[in-house]
């Protein structure tokens, strides 16, 4: 299962429970989100704890800045503290970019049959040069995840990727010759399969790109074409 379509739908879930308890007048929705948010930005970091099972600075920034922001949002820091939260945003935003914190990583793994590619306010790139590919799980939340299988083979039944980007981008890289079906939920946002079809035969190799993608973008393409 993807980990980041299991956020996703936590949230979800969460609020179409605060509208069900609002329609029965328990409290009131608008109210409840405009004060309870805050959870949410908390909750992605310690999500993204749990799927690399440590934390990291990433996890850390999140999870102290939706604490704070909860505290601001029900009132703990009083209604003036409104006015520190955009210039503190704007000097933490400066420090990522300066001190390099949001640099990408890359991660090989030559002969995987299944890998995992997590971005949290990051961009990552994950590789493998499986013979017997068969799964791939892509998470990108504010970043972006790249998976390169030029180098790699799907199983003869043929391999799928299931990909998630909220905020963010997911890209596959894929070698000429390969038959790619990319199907999904957009919400805000799109994606695209600039792939050579030309280059397919009968009895190609075959990958299912399943996406959710909100307010991001999906890509699937061969390595060197359009960019890199």
């Amino acid at each position: 299962m993807n980990a980041g379509r299991v956020f996703v739908g936590a949230v979800l879930v969460s609020i179409g429970v605060v509208f069900v308890l609002d329609a029965n007048e328990v409290l009131r929705a608008g109210e409840t989100l405009g004060s309870w948010w805050p959870l949410a930005v908390a909750g992605l970091g310690l999500f993204h704890a749990l799927d690399r099972r440590r934390f990291t600075l990433g996890s850390a920034v999140l999870m102290i800045a939706g604490g704070i922001l909860l505290a601001i949002t029900t009132d703990v820091f009083g209604a003036d503290a409104w006015d520190m939260v955009w210039p503190v945003a704007l000097i933490g935003a400066g420090l990522w970019l300066v001190l390099g914190w949001g640099r990408r990583s890359v991660r090989r793994m030559p002969d995987i049959d299944s890998v995992d590619g997590l971005a949290v306010l990051s961009a990552s790139r994950v590789a493998t040069r499986s013979g017997h590919f068969r799964h791939a799980s892509l998470t990108a939340v504010l970043g972006g995840v790249t998976l390169d299988l030029s180098e790699a083979t799907p199983v003869a039944t043929g391999a799928v990727v299931d990909a998630t980007a909220v905020l963010g981008s997911v890209t596959v890289l894929v070698p000429r010759g390969w038959l790619v079906e990319v199907r999904g939920i957009p919400v805000l946002g799109g994606w695209d399969d600039t792939t050579d079809r030309s280059a397919i035969g009968s009895g190609a190799p075959r990958l299912e790109v399943r996406a959710l993608v909100a307010l991001g973008g999906l890509e699937v393409k061969h390595a060197g074409r359009w960019s890199s």
